[in-house]
């Protein structure tokens, strides 16, 4: 099954393994579990990426479980990246604290800080949207905060200059 699933998965792909594989979906999260377990951070991000466009039930929850261990050389942006796709609406304490510990090793881009904020306004929910502007306070840094503006729409309230924040 692994070989079938190399890279970015689109609907449609996922949907044809899924066709000729019946009781795939039933599968996945277990296998996602087990490939964690034994630290196989490529099989959880194959089996992630072909799980996500058939909103396999149980990945929001077995990629918080991920995400909680804060394992070395786990690809956390694409995990981040997929709670957000599926619009993981129980995920976004989980992605917030993503965030604060990731933030002091994140610089100078804050790459992960910005896929925790692109994945929080997706979910979109009031919660969702209260760690977004928590993260466009003070005590950010400002590469995080202006991320966390533009994705609230606040950027100017902020005070930011644009030119200045792309420069």
């Amino acid at each position: 099954m692994e070989s079938l699933v190399n890279g970015f998965v689109t609907e449609r792909d996922a949907r044809s393994i899924a066709e000729l594989h019946p009781g795939l979906c039933g599968k996945i999260v277990p296998w996602i579990r087990e490939a964690a377990h034994a630290g196989n951070w490529s099989r959880v991000g194959k089996f992630a990426n072909l799980a996500a466009p058939l909103r396999v039930a149980g990945l929001g929850e077995v990629l918080q479980e991920i995400l909680v261990q804060d394992a070395a050389g786990l690809n956390k942006e694409d995990l981040v990246d997929i709670l957000g796709e599926i619009r993981e609406a129980d995920a976004v304490t989980c992605l917030f604290r993503v965030a604060e510990r990731s933030v002091s090793k994140d610089a100078p881009a804050y790459w992960l800080c910005q896929k925790v904020i692109s994945s929080l306004g997706e979910i979109g929910t009031p919660e969702a949207l209260d760690h977004i502007r928590q993260m466009a306070a003070q005590s950010w840094p400002d590469a995080v905060r202006w991320h966390a503006a533009v994705e609230l729409g606040i950027e100017g309230e902020l005070g930011f200059d644009e030119r200045e924040m792309l420069g």
